[in-house]
């Protein structure tokens, strides 16, 4: 495959990735909103949308590690070259399709690495919260309890049930 056919297939593979990136992106500020209002049958409609689109990121994403492979091994760049140092060997329209794939894709992925984010300090702060209300409520379940030997054991008391709301 030349130099232009390896180009184009990575300017289209990087156009791809950066639609399913977006499509996470946005999937993700649902399960946000979801968590938030504590819509939990919500919340495992939009799980199940996001595992799908995560195997397809993965394939997209291997596809087009294979193709940028293949083209820095055809223009003898390498491990430490960039991505820049290629595309200067690439023809004008082609240059820019790629230029453009990779900050927009870089972009998507900023966007997404944000949401995730914001998702995991929400479901940290809820998690902290609840722990230390338990701890206040029920003293006894606090820290380690050990064994006459030294060793941990698990607190034995009646199971506990929370509600949703929460």
């Amino acid at each position: 495959m030349s130099i232009e056919a390896l180009s184009i297939k990575l300017a289209d593979l990087m156009e791809k990735e950066t639609a399913v990136l977006n499509e996470i992106s946005i999937q993700e500020e649902s399960l946000q909103k979801t968590l938030r209002d504590n819509n939990w049958d919500q919340m495992e409609i939009i799980i199940s949308r996001l595992s799908p689109l995560s195997d397809e990121m993965d394939k997209i994403e291997v596809e087009r590690n294979k193709v940028y492979q293949k083209l820095k091994s055809k223009l003898n760049k390498s491990e430490t070259d960039g991505f820049y140092s290629i595309t200067v060997h690439m023809e004008g329209e082609t240059r820019e399709r790629c230029l453009a794939g990779y900050r927009k894709m870089k972009v998507a992925l900023l966007r997404m690495k944000g949401i995730t984010s914001g998702i995991d300090q929400y479901i940290r702060a809820v998690g902290d919260a609840s722990k230390t209300v338990l701890d206040e409520v029920f003293p006894h379940r606090r820290g380690k309890i050990y064994s006459s030997t030294g060793s941990a054991r698990p607190v034995h008391s009646a199971p506990m049930v929370l509600n949703q709301q929460l």
